[in-house]
């Protein structure tokens, strides 16, 4: 797996939504505790440090986009669907509700995709559009892959383990009632590192889906295809 040779250099950070929060301080870096939080769409490269397993952007929500997935989740309107994408081609249609799609979902998803192709070079993406009402993953585990971008839009965001939480840790071994060392917010993008990435073999971000309770949680996730 290879990553792009310039990757974000020219990314389209004015077309996102204002960042939000701070990188962890003084000894609670990556280095401590494999997750790093920045403030500037270019430094989510720092996912590729061998120390990083979690790299967070914080955004601020799209409040009518989130309006919009909450009617339509309510009504049965909106479902999740899966697509194969070619990374340097424009978005397809996609079976995204009207309302949904005038607020701008489609928009933000070709955003998302631009992101994540340009981050790894990859020829193709693998798009989730997941609308869950129980937790998908709920235990903490590792991914066996390579980078995955996870946007939650709707509801509560994915969850994780820091590595002074879970030093070296087999995450079967993790009990469930755990408290996460971190969550994100709606529409934070989060890259997540697998055991699959080069040099990362026994390693990978611990995390799990939380419970959306008695709402709709509404996930997009991007997956670099190789071949």
């Amino acid at each position: 797996m290879r990553r792009h040779a310039t990757p974000l250099a020219d990314a389209p950070a004015a077309t996102l939504a204002p960042a939000r929060g701070s990188a962890p301080g003084p000894g609670d870096g990556p280095a401590a505790t494999g997750v790093q939080i920045v403030d500037e769409l270019a430094d989510v490269v720092a996912i590729f440090s061998p120390a990083v397993q979690v790299c967070l952007y914080r955004r601020a929500p799209l409040v009518h986009l989130q309006a919009a997935l909450a009617r339509q989740a309510e009504t049965g309107a909106l479902t999740g669907f899966r697509r194969v994408l070619e990374a340097d081609r424009p978005l397809p249609a996609l079976p995204l509700p009207a309302a949904v799609d005038a607020a701008g979902a489609a928009r933000e998803l070709g955003l998302l995709v631009e992101i994540f192709g340009e981050l790894l070079g990859c020829p193709r993406i693998g798009l989730r559009l997941e609308l869950l009402h129980r937790p998908m993953c709920p235990r903490w585990h590792r991914d066996r892959n390579g980078i995955r971008l996870l946007c939650t839009w709707l509801g509560p965001g994915t969850e994780w383990l820091d590595d002074a939480a879970a030093p070296g840790a087999d995450p079967a071994g993790i009990p469930s009632t755990t408290p996460p060392s971190g969550r994100a917010a709606p529409f934070d993008l989060v890259l997540l590192k697998g055991g699959l990435w080069q040099g990362n073999a026994g390693r990978g971000a611990i995390h799990r889906s939380p419970d959306p309770a008695a709402s709709a949680r509404c996930l997009v996730a991007l997956d670099a295809l190789w071949d």
